[in-house]
């Protein structure tokens, strides 16, 4: 598995797997992210190259936005985490554990930036998504409404 910083021209991609995600998480009862999703938003955040592109074995199977800060949903904060963010995997690639190597390759940047944890949310109502995070050593910390949908926030310390 290979993850590399997303370019102008993966914005197909990327958008292609995010579309997928919420579909099917939509398909599961649960609202993800406006589908489409927007295009002028993706773009942005590929120029400030905060997205990141998952290959294996030469095919995009993943993609994960990584942020520095995340005000929004974590309010300010000294600059102690890296938060993930748009993390999806191709249907037809899961349950081969490239979402938690994606969590660990988000592990090692965070170790690498001198960051002490790793912060993400999901959507409050959706136990599956929440289980999974937990799984992954993930601790709630609370929840917020924000643009009407109920999110949950998790975190954990960063593993050296």
């Amino acid at each position: 598995m290979n993850v590399r910083p997303a370019h102008r021209e993966d914005e197909n991609t990327v958008a292609e797997l995010l579309d997928e995600a919420t579909r099917w998480v939509g398909e599961l009862g649960y609202e993800q992210w406006p589908l489409p999703f927007p295009r002028d938003e993706l773009a942005a955040a590929i120029a400030r190259a905060e997205v990141y592109v998952v290959e294996d074995e030469g095919d995009a199977v993943a993609t994960v936005t990584l942020l520095r800060d995340d005000p929004l949903y974590w309010g300010e904060r000294p600059p102690d985490a890296v938060y993930v963010h748009k993390l999806a995997v191709r249907r037809d690639r899961s349950g081969r554990g490239i979402g938690a190597a994606i969590v660990a390759w988000a592990n090692a940047e965070a170790v690498e930036a001198g960051r002490d944890f790793l912060r993400l949310d999901c959507l409050r109502d959706n136990p599956g998504i929440r289980d999974y995070y937990e799984q992954l050593g993930f601790e709630h910390r609370g929840d917020l409404i924000l643009g009407g949908r109920h999110m949950s926030l998790y975190e954990r310390a960063v593993r050296p």
